[in-house]
């Protein structure tokens, strides 16, 4: 008896590969906008922490801001893997 057919495996691999796609852009992101927080501070010395400009200001709240998103990308894990589960069980 086969558990999966070989549809429903290659959504769950196209499903994951798409998650990682989006985390590894995440953390590109990230990565990008503390180096422009750090630059946009004045002088642009990263040992710079008592100046800081409002660019600088805005670049950490949107790093802020930019870091519950994981959070979210839990949540549509969960509910995409659910929807895989109950679309096989539906189909069969």
């Amino acid at each position: 008896m086969r558990l999966m057919k070989k549809g429903n495996i290659g959504n769950v691999q196209s499903f994951i590969m798409a998650i990682v796609g989006v985390a590894v852009m995440l953390a590109v992101g990230l990565i990008v906008l503390s180096e422009l927080q750090i630059s946009a501070r004045v002088g642009g010395v990263a040992g710079n922490t008592t100046g800081t400009t409002v660019a600088s200001n805005a670049t950490g709240t949107i790093i802020t801001r930019m870091a519950t998103i994981p959070t979210w990308i839990g949540i549509l894990i969960t509910v995409a893997l659910a929807f895989i589960v109950l679309g096989y069980f539906y189909m069969r």
